[in-house]
């Protein structure tokens, strides 16, 4: 038998709630379940589609990213469980998932366990309440640290990442700069395992001056509490590293799903349809949802 080699597979959920601060291209903004139901029907069908292409890979990580996959609520199970039953994953394998606080709940988190998620990444953008409404107008910043408490310490203390947005305008950068210190403290303070650093949109950008320096002072007052930067724009406490970030930056093998998914194997790099509607008619066919094949 051969050796399996090891991977890597993102699911991509283009699905937000809102997208004030990053502004991502793509996303389909709003919650809306039969559009969510729909979306998981055609991830599960493009998986099974699959089933037995990948079993020289053993998955190692996976990412559900490109939006807020808590979105998907009771069909992350499912989505998660075509994915073991049709290609190898590792035992082991953690699983990430982006998330808004506005979808964790008594009755969606069970799901989540289901689907064996093991860190939630909350796009937060801000945990300094003078300029929260600024990035992120769609979840209660007081229903975060509930979550942490209610939920998240009931998972596993290793499961809360954030991602902190900054670099944006104000009138006194001086304030700026100390709002988005307070927010990466207000993180580092906590059981925060996982921080993620991400640029504003270009409408709320500041000077590229003003930009280094509240990413210089993010970053200092999250070293100095213990989270190592060990990738771009990507910081961690001592072994609790994205095992998905590391092995893609080393361009392992890349098996990609969903609207837009990109897969790297082998040498070459396929693209999905980033269209919704066409995705999510023709997910079981590769040659209708392929947008373009290149060499890597």
């Amino acid at each position: 038998m051969t050796e399996r080699r090891d991977a890597i597979a993102s699911i991509e959920i283009p699905l937000a709630l809102a997208d004030d601060g990053l502004d991502r291209h793509g996303l389909l903004l709003g919650w809306d379940s039969a559009r969510a139901a729909r979306y998981a029907e055609a991830l599960v069908a493009e998986i099974e589609a699959n089933a037995g292409s990948f079993d020289d890979l053993l998955v190692r990580a996976v990412a559900l990213g490109g939006g807020t996959a808590t979105l998907l609520g009771r069909h992350a199970a499912p989505v998660m469980a075509a994915l073991r039953a049709s290609c190898p994953v590792a035992e082991d394998a953690p699983v990430t998932a982006t998330a808004a606080v506005a979808n964790i709940s008594g009755a969606t988190f069970p799901f989540f366990r289901r689907a064996g998620i093991t860190r939630f990444d909350f796009e937060m953008l801000s945990l300094n309440p003078a300029d929260f409404t600024m990035v992120n107008k769609a979840d209660n910043l007081a229903d975060f640290p509930v979550v942490c408490d209610h939920f998240l310490h009931a998972y596993t203390n290793d499961s809360l990442g954030v991602v902190l947005a900054y670099g944006y305008e104000s009138e006194r950068p001086e304030d700026a700069l100390t709002a988005v210190r307070r927010s990466a403290l207000a993180a580092a303070r906590t059981h925060t395992a996982h921080v993620r650093l991400a640029p504003v949109k270009a409408s709320l950008a500041a000077s590229e001056p003003d930009r280094v320096a509240q990413r210089a002072a993010m970053a200092d007052a999250l070293e100095r509490h213990g989270l190592t930067e060990y990738a771009p724009d990507c910081f961690a406490r001592e072994g609790r590293e994205d095992r998905f970030t590391v092995m893609d930056a080393a361009e392992c093998p890349r098996i990609g799903f969903g609207a837009g998914a990109r897969t790297r194997l082998d040498g070459v790099v396929s693209r999905n349809t980033a269209d919704f509607d066409t995705y999510c008619a023709h997910a079981g066919n590769y040659a209708l949802i392929t947008a373009s094949v290149e060499t890597a």
